[in-house]
């Protein structure tokens, strides 16, 4: 399970929703040094950003903004894009390999009662196809994912366990396993630049 680091940090904007946004770090980049995340030139995680680490959500001021990723404590820029935030929702950026970056929209929606809410990420570099997904050993729940993807959200029960394959294959790429809590909202994402280390991160949303 990954372990999120929280920050408290804030931009432009004030904590309510009709004029603000929310905006949550993740270090998807296998060998990447700790990252440090800016919206408009200023710095809005309070600890650098290590791999398979995420930062808690940080409220922002909506609109269009400027976003860079840094090699911690240093001005050199890995990449930079545009990031537009609409008031009162919630967003996932992920840093990912090849110094690019990958943004989606984060659905807050509450699951069934006795469920978890889970969706699946293609972050992986080293997959060479698209992937599926399957819920306890077969049941394909998401299909032909490609590469910096994200898929809807599912409601399942807190006892599944996923396994990840080629698209199309029945060749099992990865197990992954879980330990979901009803009433939670999480994003399993698999990342790894090589064969030998592509692996899976789980971040609760809620």
């Amino acid at each position: 399970m990954l372990c999120a680091v929280s920050f408290s940090s804030c931009t432009k904007g004030t904590s309510n929703d009709s004029l603000s946004a929310h905006v949550q770090v993740t270090n998807s980049s296998e060998g990447s040094v700790p990252q440090d995340f800016y919206l408009d030139n200023s710095k809005v995680t309070g600890s650098a950003v290590a791999y398979a680490q995420s930062s808690g959500y940080v409220t922002t001021g909506t609109g269009d903004h400027q976003a860079q990723f840094k090699n911690s404590g240093t001005a050199t820029v890995n990449t930079s894009f545009s990031l537009s935030l609409a008031a009162g929702q919630y967003y996932s950026v992920f840093y990912t390999d090849g110094s690019s970056n990958t943004t989606v929209q984060d659905d807050r929606t509450a699951p069934q009662s006795g469920k978890a809410r889970i969706r699946f990420i293609n972050l992986s570099s080293a997959v060479s196809s698209n992937v599926d997904f399957a819920a306890n050993g077969g049941i394909k729940l998401v299909s032909n994912l490609a590469y910096k993807a994200a898929s809807t959200y599912y409601d399942v029960d807190p006892s599944t366990v996923f396994t990840l394959y080629a698209s199309g294959s029945a060749t099992v790429l990865l197990s992954i396993p879980s330990s979901l809590q009803a009433g939670h909202i999480y994003t399993i994402y698999v990342s790894g630049a090589t064969a030998a280390t592509v692996t899976s991160h789980t971040i609760m949303e809620n």
